[in-house]
């Protein structure tokens, strides 16, 4: 075979090779799009930001907020805490969801010393989980370190009943403030697992 119809036979095969190419990429797409968030009954005043996210290839939905984004900077720690629930479809059904799952991220230096998660509020209720798994990863400039922990909805609404509420792991602190419970409240009553007959404010 000459060069001249060997370098025709590579050229005609090129856009062949880079078709299959471009097909494989968009099969492995990822299957997560942004969906609506489902409408609040009761209204929840907050200025944090629900977002919700379809898994087509699961057909289940994630809600999630972050009520603490984390700071890290010279002297101050801050951790961040992510809620999410899960729940089939593209629409709560008529069961709410039965757990929340906290995400408790610290970054390096900033350790906590167990894995159990502490929730009080100011009339002294406490609800205690252990962790459900952790992870580490090196992150972009220092070590960032995960613990997730799973909350019965019930449980959780009833740690929300104050406006004054702590979350503690491996004492390591965060106060919710009343537009953060407010915040968890409402993820809770978009899904249908805020008590029904309880007011906006928590009380009965």
């Amino acid at each position: 075979m000459s060069v001249r119809r060997s370098v025709a036979v590579v050229l005609c095969l090129a856009p062949s090779v880079v078709s299959s190419s471009l097909t494989a990429q968009s099969a492995t797409a990822s299957p997560l799009i942004t969906v609506a968030v489902p409408g609040p009954s009761p209204r929840f005043a907050h200025r944090k930001k629900l977002l919700a996210s379809y898994d087509s290839v699961a057909d289940s939905t994630h809600l999630a907020v972050v009520t603490h984004k984390g700071k890290y900077f010279l002297t101050t720690q801050r951790p961040r805490l992510t809620w999410s629930v899960d729940y089939p479809g593209r629409l709560p059904g008529a069961e709410p969801p039965p757990v929340v799952t906290l995400e408790f991220r610290t970054q390096a230096p900033q350790v906590a010393l167990n894995s159990r998660l502490t929730i009080a509020d100011a009339a002294g209720q406490r609800l205690e989980v252990p962790s459900a798994g952790a992870f580490s990863d090196p992150g972009v400039q220092s070590w960032n370190h995960f613990m997730r922990f799973v909350l019965p909805s019930a449980a959780l609404a009833g740690a929300l009943t104050t406006d004054t509420v702590t979350v503690t792991v491996g004492e390591i602190t965060e106060r919710l403030k009343p537009d953060q419970v407010n915040a968890l409240r409402d993820l809770l009553a978009r899904v249908g697992a805020w008590p029904p007959g309880r007011s906006v404010r928590g009380g009965a």
